[in-house]
């Protein structure tokens, strides 16, 4: 049913009302439109976003229909579409005082409200709308109220009014994406997969159930049983791609290599190769030890999108695994290259410019990143590793001082200030926070003692660490 109240049989007799119009305005012609024809004509120009169209339609019905309430409400419509919200909402009052239960005026009104930021407002014309509509609508306007008590972070009040609408039309499948994300925001994702669960009770074969539950027990950890669900709901639609797609992931950041392999190749049974999931599968096989077949995909990858990142990535991460880290360096360059603002890949460069002895260079990329990001602990230890190596100690420490500051977790970069400080000849001060360091973070000691065992060589430095570790 259109808004307007008249049902059409399809797209093609709205679209021949359009041309009809259109043709009279172009031939300046005298043609008749009733009122609900108008009425369809304005509301297809809206949906395409061509409020300017629907206002001149408006302009020539209101000549035939001076004054009536359902032109003046497709007015109100038509402001809000140009951006001037502020101005429909007077005349949408007016209409309410004539109409209080029109559905279509409290819809309007809430729309507006919600695209305005006033939540409050918008929820409660939802509210009187529902009160008002048939039944048929009411499972989508507790959508938008839902989605209201989301923007005011209400997850608990949005997912009680998504229940609501699901008891109103179980098969919904908006509701259920929209409470699994509450589920999720409020942080009950085992209430979550007691709901989904009960729910799949009860319609055994939703498929959108089934997919929105393997998601959660993928956010818990739960890979087993996220699998599982993906696998229901594929043998439900052995076209639902999304499945597929998440089932890989999940397999992939399980550590199932090989299982997410297959489902890569899974994948692409349905639809055709991309870079995306040729470069996933290039990673599957990096982890899986087998170099030549990953640089293939990762290769494969790069012909399909010669700047896809990633890949270049993969293939700098595939050269520092075989100790050709001048390799790495050229790839990680030329994917910072293409994506100059991306931390992670930076800090792969960083460090590759250390191990082929560019400290300067390394120094360079570890200043843009904290630029970027103060906070960024593997940018400050990664740089303060740089300093050290080059025997830069007073500089490491006037490092070290901003990133404690800073740092959110620090320990490492402690350890690391252990080892500047006795390098520096402030033996006492570092033995003494290196043993404080052991009491409480033993287990972190062996990054630093890995990169500069020699400290081990003082004796009381190796009496600590040998009581301590026992």
């Amino acid at each position: 049913m259109n808004e307007d109240g008249r049902q059409y049989q399809g797209e093609s007799e709205i679209d021949n009302l359009v041309k009809r119009f259109e043709r009279m305005v172009e031939e300046d012609d005298q043609q008749y439109f009733d009122l609900e024809e108008f009425e369809a004509i304005i509301g297809h120009y809206l949906s395409f976003g061509l409020a300017e169209n629907a206002k001149k339609v408006l302009q020539y019905a209101s000549t035939l229909f001076p004054e009536n309430l359902m032109l003046q409400l497709r007015e109100a419509q038509i402001l809000a579409s140009m951006g001037k919200q502020i101005k429909a909402i007077p005349l949408l009052k007016t209409l309410l005082a004539f109409e209080p239960n029109n559905e279509e005026i409290h819809l309007t009104l809430a729309s507006i409200y919600s695209q305005i930021k006033e939540h409050r407002f918008a929820i409660r014309h939802f509210r009187k709308a529902l009160e008002n509509a048939d039944k048929d609508i009411h499972s989508d306007i507790n959508i938008d109220i839902a989605v209201e008590h989301q923007n005011l972070g209400e997850w608990r009040k949005a997912i009680s009014v998504l229940k609501d609408a699901l008891y109103a039309n179980p098969g919904n499948d908006a509701a259920l994406f929209e409470l699994a994300f509450c589920f999720d925001k409020a942080e009950s994702m085992k209430e979550g997969i007691e709901f989904f669960t009960d729910y799949i009770d009860e319609n055994p074969y939703s498929k959108s159930a089934w997919y929105n539950l393997g998601n959660m027990y993928h956010r818990v950890g739960k890979i087993k049983d996220a699998v599982t669900a993906y696998d229901f709901c594929i043998a439900i639609d052995k076209d639902y791609l999304r499945a597929y797609h998440q089932k890989a992931e999940a397999l992939s950041s399980g550590e199932h290599f090989a299982e997410a392999f297959e489902a890569y190749k899974d994948v692409l049974t349905i639809e055709s190769k991309n870079s995306y999931i040729l470069c996933n599968m290039g990673e599957c096989m990096e982890r899986l030890g087998e170099f030549d077949q990953a640089e293939d995909y990762y290769k494969q990858s790069l012909e399909l999108d010669s700047e896809y990142t990633d890949a270049f990535i993969g293939l700098g991460v595939l050269s520092d695994l075989q100790d050709l880290p001048e390799v790495a360096v050229q790839y990680f360059e030329h994917a910072v290259t293409l994506d100059g603002y991306n931390i992670d890949y930076r800090l792969l460069l960083a460090t590759s410019f250390i191990k082929v002895g560019q400290p300067q260079s390394a120094e360079e990329h570890f200043t843009i990143i904290l630029e970027r990001d103060p906070k960024n602990e593997d940018a400050w230890e990664g740089r303060i590793d740089n300093l050290q190596r080059i025997d830069a100690h007073e500089a490491a420490l006037e490092a070290l001082e901003q990133g404690l500051a800073i740092v959110a977790n620090p320990t490492h970069l402690l350890y690391q200030q252990v080892f500047s400080l006795y390098k520096i000849g402030k033996e006492n001060q570092a033995i003494d926070l290196f043993e404080q360091l052991l009491i409480h973070t033993f287990d972190n000691s062996s990054r630093i003692l890995d990169s500069f065992p020699e400290i081990l060589e003082d004796p009381r430095i190796a009496e600590i660490y040998s009581r301590l570790k026992s």
